[in-house]
C-alpha cells in the first residue's frame, strides 16, 4: 500500500514533466485522460485500505527536500530582486534565516514523515475525481487563443501530485516545503499570461503566501522548543491540557492566509487574470483546500480553547463579509472567487468548533464545494471562450444563447444554496450543532454568523440566476454546440453532484462520518437509515430529498412549457401599446465603501488569533 501512496504523489509529477517536455498534442491528451481512471483507482484503493498508514522514507530524501527548500527560497529572493519587490525579498531572507535555525535545532525523530489517514485519502479522492477532469478540460481550453498549451497542462497535472504530497506530509518541515511549493505554482499560474497585470498579481500572491510560510517556520521553532517534536501525529498524542497554543496560533495564521481570508483575500482575487482552469483547480480540489485541511489536522488539539473561539469569530466574520462583498461584483469569476472565500471561512469555522458533527460539516463542505465550484468555473470558461461572456450583465437572455450551459450553472448554484444539496445540509448541521451548545454564550454568535452568511450567499446566487433570464422572450431554444471535452467534464461534474445529493444519507452517514470519527476519536451522531439521513433527533427522509429535487426541476422547467400564447403584456396606461417587461436585481455597489473597514476588522481578528489565541501575552 505504501507503493500506491508514493505513486499517487510521484505519478502526476512524472506525467506532468513528460507533457511539458514532449510538447505533443496526442501524448498530452493520452496521458491526461489516462490520469482519470488511474488516479481514481489509486485513491479508492488507498481509502479502502487499513488506515492509517505510516510511510518510512530514506534519510537522503529529508536532505533532498531541505536543499529544495533553500533553492526555492533562493528563487523567491531572485524574483523579489527582479520584480523590485522589497516585501518578497525581505520575506525570503526571513524565511531563509528561520529555516537555517530550524535545521540547526531539529532533533532526531523516528516518526514516519508521510502519514495517510482517512482525511488524507479523502483528499486523494477529491484531487482525482475533481482535479483530473479540470486538467482534461484545460487541454481544450488552451486551444482557444492561449499560448504554451503543453507547459500549462503539464503544470496542472504536476500540481495534482504536489497537492497529494501536501496532505500526506506528517513532518511539518516537509509540510512547509510543499506549502511554499504551492505558493510557487500560484506565482506561475497567476503570472502565466506574462502581461503586467498578471505579473503584478502573481507578486501579490507570492508575498502574501510567504507570510504563511514564515508563520509555519515560527510554529516549527516553537514546537521544537516546547515539545521537542515536529510531526503532526506526535503533537496529537501530547496532553493538550499542558500544551502552549503559540505554535498552533501560527499554524492557524498560515491556514487563514492560504485560505484567502480577509484581508489576504486579494491574492485569490488576483488569480482571476490567469486562464480559467487555474481558478477551477485552485478553488476546487487544490491550493485553498490546504487551509481547512490544516485546521482539521490540528482540530483535536485546539478544540474548546481560546484559539478555537477566536478562529470561529474570525472565519465567521469572513463568511459573512465575503458573501456581502460578492454582491458588489459584476465579473462572474470574481463573484465565484468571493463565494469561495466566504465558504472557506465556513469550512474553517466548522473545523475550529472541532466537535464530531462540526468536523463532519467541514469535510462535507470541502467535498461538495469542490465539485460545485469546479463545475461553475469550467462553465465560466465555456462562457468566456465559446460565448465571449465575462460579466454578469452580459449574461442577459443566456437561456436563449446557451441553454445547456445555463442548465449546468443553475444546477451548480443550486448545489450551493438549496435543500437537499450538500452545502445547504452542511449549514443546517452546523446550526443544529451550535444549537446544542447554547449553554455556551458564544454559540449564539456562531448561529447568527452561519445564518446571516448563508442568507447573503443565497441572495448572491439568486441575483446571478435572475440576471441570466432577464429579458427572456421565450423564443425557440436551440441547444448550442460546444467542444466535446467541455461537455464531458460538465456532465462528469453534473452526474457526481446529482448522485451525491440523491444518496446524501449514505454518503454523509457512512463516508463523511467515518472520516470524522477517525479524526475526533468519537462517534459522530450522523447515520443513514436506508436512504434517509438521521442527525441526532432530526431526520431528512428520502422522500423529502426526492421531492425537493422534483420541485426544483419543476420550478425551472415550468416557465419554459407553461405560458400564455398570442398574448402581449400591456401597461394599464400605455395606450394599448406593447409593454416591454423589465427585470433586475438590487444594486449593492454602495457596500464597496465598507470593504476597507472590513479589512481592518479582519486584521484585528488575525492579531487576536495569533497573540491571544496563541497565548503570546
Amino acid at each position: 500500500m505504501e507503493a500506491l501512496i508514493v505513486l499517487s504523489i510521484v505519478l502526476p509529477l512524472i506525467l506532468g514533466a513528460i507533457i511539458v517536455f514532449a510538447k505533443n498534442d496526442i501524448l498530452t491528451s493520452l496521458l491526461t485522460w489516462m490520469m482519470l481512471p488511474v488516479m481514481s483507482i489509486l485513491a479508492f484503493m488507498i481509502y479502502a485500505a487499513d488506515l492509517p498508514i505510516y510511510v518510512d522514507t530514506p534519510h537522503v530524501l529529508h536532505w533532498i527536500i531541505t536543499l529544495f527548500d533553500f533553492g526555492l527560497l533562493a528563487y523567491f529572493l531572485y524574483l523579489g530582486a527582479k520584480r523590485k519587490s522589497m516585501l518578497v525579498s525581505v520575506l525570503s531572507l526571513v524565511q531563509f534565516i528561520l529555516l537555517v535555525t530550524v535545521i540547526w535545532v531539529l532533533p532526531e525523530s523516528s516518526t514516519a514523515n508521510i502519514y495517510v489517514d482517512k482525511l488524507t485519502a479523502m483528499m486523494y479522492l477529491l484531487v482525482a475525481i475533481v482535479g483530473v477532469p479540470i486538467a482534461i478540460y484545460s487541454i481544450k481550453y488552451m486551444d482557444f487563443d492561449e499560448k504554451d498549451k503543453h507547459l500549462f497542462v503539464g503544470l496542472v497535472v504536476a500540481f495534482l501530485g504536489v497537492m497529494n504530497f501536501a496532505v500526506s506530509a506528517n513532518n511539518i518541515e516537509w509540510f512547509f516545503a510543499v506549502f511554499e511549493t504551492t505558493t510557487l505554482f500560484s506565482v506561475i499560474f497567476i503570472g502565466f499570461r506574462g502581461d503586467k497585470e498578471a505579473v503584478d498579481n502573481s507578486t501579490l500572491a507570492l508575498w502574501m503566501n510567504q507570510i504563511g510560510g514564515v508563520a509555519i517556520l515560527l510554529a516549527l521553532l516553537i514546537m521544537i522548543k516546547d515539545f521537542g517534536v515536529y510531526h503532526f501525529t506526535d503533537l496529537l498524542i501530547i496532553d493538550k491540557e499542558t500544551m502552549s497554543m503559540a505554535a498552533f496560533g501560527f499554524l492557524s495564521l498560515a491556514a487563514l492566509i492560504k485560505g484567502a481570508q480577509l484581508p489576504f483575500h486579494k491574492w485569490l482575487l488576483g488569480a482571476m487574470v490567469a486562464p480559467t482552469p487555474v481558478s477551477a483547480i485552485l478553488h476546487s480540489a487544490t491550493m485553498v483546500k490546504i487551509a481547512p485541511f490544516l485546521l482539521l489536522r490540528i482540530s483535536p488539539i485546539i478544540e474548546g480553547t481560546l484559539l478555537a473561539k477566536l478562529l470561529i469569530l474570525t472565519t465567521g466574520f469572513v463568511f459573512v463579509a465575503a458573501a456581502i462583498f460578492a454582491l458588489t461584483q459584476d465579473n462572474l469569476k470574481r463573484i465565484l472567487a468571493y463565494s469561495t472565500i466566504s465558504l472557506l471561512g465556513l469550512m474553517m469555522l466548522a473545523a475550529s468548533v472541532g466537535t464530531p458533527t462540526a468536523v463532519a460539516v467541514s469535510i462535507m463542505l470541502i467535498i461538495f464545494h469542490g465539485f460545485a465550484k469546479g463545475f461553475l468555473f469550467i462553465e465560466a470558461g465555456v462562457l468566456e471562450k465559446v460565448f465571449k461572456i465575462k460579466y454578469l450583465q452580459e449574461m442577459n437572455m443566456l437561456l436563449e444563447k446557451a441553454p445547456l450551459t445555463l442548465l449546468f450553472i443553475f444546477f451548480a448554484f443550486l448545489n450551493m444554496t438549496f435543500i437537499p444539496f450538500g452545502v445547504f445540509v452542511g449549514k443546517w448541521l452546523m446550526i443544529e450543532e451550535a444549537s446544542g451548545l447554547l449553554s455556551q454564550g458564544s454559540s449564539v454568535l456562531l448561529i447568527a454568523l452561519v445564518a446571516i452568511g448563508g442568507v447573503f450567499l443565497s441572495v448572491l446566487y439568486m441575483k446571478v440566476l435572475g440576471v441570466t433570464i432577464k429579458h427572456h422572450r421565450f423564443t425557440d431554444i436551440q441547444v448550442q454546440k460546444q467542444p466535446k471535452t467541455f461537455l464531458f467534464v460538465a456532465i462528469w461534474f453534473y452526474l457526481w453532484l446529482l448522485a451525491l445529493t440523491i444518496f446524501i444519507a449514505p454518503f454523509a452517514g457512512d463516508f463523511v462520518a467515518q472520516i470524522s470519527n477517525s479524526l475526533t476519536g468519537e462517534t459522530t451522531p450522523i447515520h443513514a437509515d436506508g436512504l434517509s439521513l438521521v442527525v441526532g433527533e432530526s431526520t431528512l427522509y428520502f422522500w423529502q430529498i426526492l421531492g425537493a429535487l422534483l420541485l426544483l426541476a419543476f420550478i425551472h422547467i415550468a416557465p419554459l412549457k407553461f405560458k400564455f400564447k398570442n398574448v402581449d403584456q400591456m401597461h394599464p396606461y400605455n395606450c394599448g401599446e406593447v409593454y416591454t417587461r423589465q427585470a433586475g436585481t438590487y444594486d449593492f455597489l454602495f457596500l464597496k465603501k465598507y470593504e476597507g473597514i472590513a479589512n481592518m476588522i479582519a486584521i484585528t481578528l488575525f492579531m487576536l488569533v495569533v497573540v491571544l489565541g496563541g497565548q503570546l501575552l
